[in-house]
């Protein structure tokens, strides 16, 4: 019964000192620390390099995945407010010339398309959800004002 015992802990601590010391563990330790910190693109190299060590580490690949999320939602909200200042300037201008008005659906229609796939993929946060609301409200605003653009051309 003893030696049982000792099977048991001896394995217990050898399985420990694996995932301790083990560099895809360690990297995914390191990558979780950089996700907490807000850190989302070292979170997401790192975790990428511990699963280049291990593939089935499921720490390294949850937190790639999240930190991937973060990263589409932050690159998404980066677009749409420089294609939100973009408009913003065509819209000071008096009259708007054709390749301004094509330029202005062509950034909705960008818009749009990434807006409709963007939570299937990834999860916001409460507040981020909020920004890309606001900006979809406005966008469908300038939907509005596209369409009756078109109406008075024709």
């Amino acid at each position: 019964m003893k030696k049982w015992l000792f099977f048991v802990v001896c394995s217990l601590i050898l399985i420990w000192a694996y995932f301790q010391f083990s560099p895809s563990y360690s990297l995914s330790r390191k990558a979780k620390e950089e996700f907490a910190k807000g850190n989302y693109q070292e979170s997401y190299h790192l975790a990428n390099l511990a699963l280049e060590k291990n593939p089935y580490n499921k720490a390294a690949f949850s937190v790639a995945n999240q930190s991937k999320q973060r990263l589409n939602i932050q690159n998404f909200l980066n677009k749409t407010k420089e294609n939100y200042n973009i408009l913003i300037l065509i819209f000071q201008k008096r009259k708007l010339s054709p390749q301004e008005f094509l330029q202005i659906q062509w950034i909705y229609e960008a818009f749009i398309r990434e807006y409709q796939t963007l939570f299937f993929f990834n999860h916001p946060t409460k507040q981020e959800k909020e920004e890309i609301e606001s900006y979809a409200q406005w966008f469908k605003q300038l939907k509005l004002k596209i369409d009756s653009a078109k109406e008075i051309k024709h």
